[in-house]
């Protein structure tokens, strides 16, 4: 069942005004500017002011109009990176605490975002994810960050699923909230501190002057000692184009239905922890304070396109797992893009005197910014002393950008549901 599809998130019904904010007009001069006003320009100018420092963010737009305003909300702090051996100790003490930060820091600003740290389930559907997700749940409890593996029937009884998992774990640091509300209370608490937010301020030019940077707006410049760039799959022009060769922009959509009754409520992850399962052609989604069910994927051909097929489809998908959805029914469907690198690692890259970038958010936003954030504050300070969190790199190039995120996007949907089918 369907209903008229709204085209934006429903967050914007719940999440906080943002705080008042201006055009750039005339001259600023700062130690630090940031360019893009989302969680990785927000935290990172958060993680600066604290340290004193006199800090910017411009934006070309509104603050979370891009992905940090429209992701699915979901906090999954979970990384197939963690224990490489380039991640030095203090990176990966700050991933393995993303997700807690995160919380954290809304407790400590009281952040109303609608944060919600139940944790995260993740559920296996045959004996390879079976022991992929035993393995994944063995090295997250030796950080304490899950208690036990649960056998197929402890899973049921916990998320509510009729059958068809064998098991599966909790991470116990996941959890949800609205973005877009989350990303106006960053940059509220971002403007007590001390930090300048500049919206509907694009940058035209960015230029080394006298040993420093001038940022050019069509209203005013910004001089800078150091500048980090953080816009990431929505760079615009006054980016460079290097920045966007770091990855490929991938669409990805997103799905909210109705507000669950409570007799659905009861039935569908009752203890309020998000879901996500280990097929090829993966199920997640959260329910958001307002009892909507949110969840989303890739855009395909058809699959987040057309609104009948993707809202049947997915009706169709959750009923195979709580017979209580059978009924349901959606309203929005909207979309937007991210930034995916060729390793799906998140990069901090030199561009020379001063001017650095962070990009490669590779979908999972939330929890990795709260991390990546302190790491790229940390090297706009210092380069020497950022090499402690986070190894500066050039990532692998990305060469036709546009249409590889094309192909992806029109093969991988078929081939992992091909995958799927026969178990592989």
């Amino acid at each position: 069942m369907t209903t008229v599809r709204r085209t934006e998130p429903p967050y914007e019904r719940t999440a906080v005004a943002a705080p008042p904010t201006e055009a750039l007009s005339g001259a600023v001069q700062v130690d630090f500017a940031l360019v893009g006003a989302g969680y990785g320009g927000l935290l990172t100018a958060i993680e600066l002011a604290q340290k004193g420092a006199n800090v910017a963010v411009v934006e070309a737009h509104e603050v979370g109009c891009g992905g940090s305003g429209r992701n699915h909300g979901q906090c999954i702090p979970i990384y197939g990176y963690v224990e490489a051996p380039w991640v030095p100790s203090k990176g990966r003490d700050l991933l393995v605490n993303s997700s807690a930060q995160v919380f954290e820091m809304v407790r400590r600003y009281k952040m109303n975002c609608e944060a919600v740290q139940n944790g995260l389930v993740t559920a296996a559907y045959n004996a390879r994810t079976l022991a992929t997700t035993k393995a994944a749940q063995a090295r997250y409890a030796r950080y304490g960050k899950s208690d036990a593996y649960y056998s197929a029937a402890e899973l049921a009884e916990l998320t509510g699923i009729a059958s068809g998992f064998l098991g599966g774990w909790v991470h116990k640091d996941g959890g949800h909230l609205n973005p877009l509300g989350y990303t106006r209370e960053l940059a509220r608490v971002a403007i007590s501190l001390g930090v300048r937010v500049f919206t509907q301020s694009p940058v035209t030019s960015l230029a080394r002057k006298n040993g420093a940077w001038d940022l050019k707006t069509p209203g005013g410049e910004i001089r800078a000692r150091r500048v980090g760039l953080t816009t990431d799959a929505y760079s615009e022009q006054g980016v460079p184009g290097r920045v966007r060769r770091g990855f490929f922009p991938l669409e990805c959509y997103g799905l909210a239905s109705r507000p669950l009754t409570e007799a659905e409520r009861r039935a569908v992850m009752p203890g309020g922890m998000n879901f996500g399962d280990t097929h090829r052609d993966p199920m997640f989604f959260r329910i958001d304070c307002s009892g909507r069910l949110i969840t989303g994927g890739l855009v395909e051909p058809k699959r987040g396109r057309d609104f009948a097929y993707t809202s049947a489809f997915m009706t169709r998908r959750l009923a195979q797992l709580w017979p209580e959805l059978a009924g349901l029914s959606w309203e929005h469907m909207w979309s937007g893009t991210i930034s995916m690198a060729l390793d799906q690692t998140p990069t901090i890259r030199d561009l020379g005197e001063g001017l650095w970038a962070l990009s490669g958010w590779s979908g999972r936003g939330v929890p990795t910014s709260a991390a990546l954030s302190v790491a790229f504050a940390r090297t706009l300070e210092d380069a020497a002393t950022g090499l402690d969190y986070w190894p500066h790199r050039h990532p692998p190039k990305v060469f036709g950008g546009a249409i590889l995120g094309q192909i992806v996007q029109l093969c991988r949907g078929p081939f992992n549901q091909t995958r799927d089918r026969f178990g592989l």
